[in-house]
């Protein structure tokens, strides 16, 4: 499995999982926005899905040791006006079948990067 993180700002990410097998994004290095940011206790929504995955098993997105989404062929979900919060101060665990596949998460950084400034400057409603 291979991570790419293919957008990274103070307040929102945008992860890419390939391949088979799992991978862990992990909240507290992995999205860090630059040298000088620290994570304390980090809280990240999933507020976008984009997923390829073939075959006849599914790809799952998991949090704290609970599936909250199992992707199958090739497929999109945006949340309008709000995102997934459950489990988000977990790291998100994306496990692919034998077959391999690819799952784009859209991440919205919501507490513990110390960016609390660049939430308050748009103006802080940042799809809870």
């Amino acid at each position: 499995m291979a991570l790419t993180i293919l957008k990274k700002t103070p307040i929102h990410c945008v992860a890419m999982v390939t391949g088979a097998g799992a991978t862990t994004v992990t909240l507290a290095t992995d999205l860090l926005f630059g040298l000088n940011e620290t994570a304390g206790t980090p809280e990240v929504n999933i507020s976008g899905l984009l997923w390829a995955v073939p075959g006849a098993t599914a790809a799952t997105v998991t949090r704290n040791g609970v599936v909250q989404w199992q992707l199958l062929g090739n497929d999109d979900f945006e949340f309008k006006g709000w995102s997934d919060k459950s489990n988000n101060t977990f790291d998100i665990v994306v496990t692919m079948p034998g077959g391999g596949g690819t799952v784009i998460l859209e991440l919205n950084k919501m507490a513990g990067y110390g960016n609390e400034q660049q939430r308050k400057n748009v103006g802080g409603d940042i799809l809870q």
